[in-house]
């Protein structure tokens, strides 16, 4: 058993976990559900996400600057009974919110989504499942994702895990991803950086975009 969050770490180290992907020759952006529904508090899905979004401001105005993709993704459910969960919904009370037509499903308005960026509407977690996110990555050539959005050990979590499984490498912005509760983002964090993706602030990102001139 590991003893302590300090020992969790060193041990991962030594066993060499949380290497360094670095970023490829073609990034996209992926803003994952940055919607009303997850940015109101008063939402039973919500939180305070003001800087999130601001970051992740920052990193779409970069990416159109630089003619690299964006996608935004969203949670909608066409069935009242929101059936289109699956027993999701019987996990999650708050998904019957997120009900297509609703307010709950349009992207924040404080982001700068504009006509041609790409919107995925899921029915779960990842950004990646029963979507076609993969095929346009692929037309895109595309072999790194900047994820950005909510929440950290849900969506984002399972975006990532997901995008190292298809072949596409994960750049998680910390400081633009968020969750409803603190302990569980700094966790579900600590988790990506060791397993599946690198973990960077949002200036280190566009940094590295730039030096790699990837963008």
């Amino acid at each position: 058993m590991l003893n302590s969050h300090g020992d969790d770490e060193n041990i991962f180290e030594v066993r060499g976990f949380g290497k360094s992907l670095g970023i490829g020759k073609q990034a996209a952006l992926v803003v994952v559900d940055l919607i009303l529904g997850f940015t109101s508090p008063d939402m039973p899905m919500g939180s305070d996400l003001t800087q999130q979004i601001e970051k992740t401001n920052k990193l779409i105005k970069v990416s159109r600057e630089n003619n690299i993709p964006i996608y935004f993704t969203t949670i909608s459910y066409d069935e009242e009974d929101v059936n289109d969960a699956g027993i999701w919904s019987k996990k999650i009370e708050g998904l019957t919110t997120l009900l297509a037509g609703t307010d709950a499903v349009k992207v924040d308005p404080s982001l700068d989504l504009r006509k041609g960026d790409g919107l995925i509407v899921k029915k779960y977690a990842s950004s990646f499942f029963g979507t076609d996110l993969v095929s346009r990555l692929i037309k895109n050539r595309v072999d790194t994702i900047i994820i950005t959005g909510a929440t950290t050990s849900g969506c984002i979590r399972a975006t990532a895990v997901d995008a190292i499984q298809y072949g596409f490498t994960p750049i998680v912005a910390e400081d633009a991803v968020g969750d409803r509760e603190q302990k569980t983002h700094e966790q579900s964090l600590i988790d990506m950086q060791q397993k599946y993706a690198d973990v960077k602030k949002t200036e280190e990102i566009i940094f590295q975009l730039t030096a790699a001139k990837v963008v």
